[in-house]
């Protein structure tokens, strides 16, 4: 009878000490997670119709630690004068490409970029900017109604300061 009991403690022990564990491994697994990744919800339409108003995302925060920004990458920036507020866009060019933009179409180092993902052909004003050193250029898709890096208040984007990740994965799919 003692020798059951003795057992029944040892086995509620080791339980024990499996569920402390075990806590403590997804304790440290959340962390780690949360260090690396980001949920995103998009807020507006300057995305359409690649990503919808209240959509969710996940962004990897240090994506950029590992590459630098492509164009097509669709990235999560804190523009400085943007109050502590995120935009969502599609980087266009990076540092020392030109961007031009000549009768509505978008050229990067004089070569007309293909964009099959804007709702509707994009009205806006002629723009000629060289991407300084590490910044990248940005837009929205949905070019007719997004503040992105043609506006003065957004501008290009400093990759250290206020770019904060890239989006990997949309819900739903």
């Amino acid at each position: 009878m003692n020798d059951e009991l003795e057992l029944e403690k040892q086995t509620k022990k080791k339980e024990k000490l499996f569920d402390i564990v075990s806590l403590i491994v997804i304790l440290l697994l959340s962390i780690t997670l949360l260090q690396f990744f980001r949920i995103a919800v998009v807020n507006g339409h300057s995305m359409d119709n690649t990503l919808s108003h209240g959509q969710h995302l996940i962004l990897a925060s240090k994506a950029y630690w590992f590459e630098d920004p492509e164009r097509n990458d669709i990235i999560v920036a804190e523009p400085a004068n943007m109050n502590g507020e995120y935009i969502i866009k599609r980087v266009i060019g990076t540092e020392g490409q030109t961007i031009t933009i000549k009768n509505n179409v978008v050229y990067v180092d004089g070569e007309e970029i293909t964009e099959s993902y804007l709702p509707e052909p994009m009205i806006t004003d002629d723009l000629e900017v060289t991407i300084p050193e590490g910044k990248i250029f940005v837009m929205g898709d949905n070019r007719n109604h997004s503040g992105d890096s043609r506006s003065e208040i957004i501008g290009c984007i400093d990759m250290k300061e206020e770019l904060k990740g890239k989006i990997i994965v949309k819900f739903p799919f």
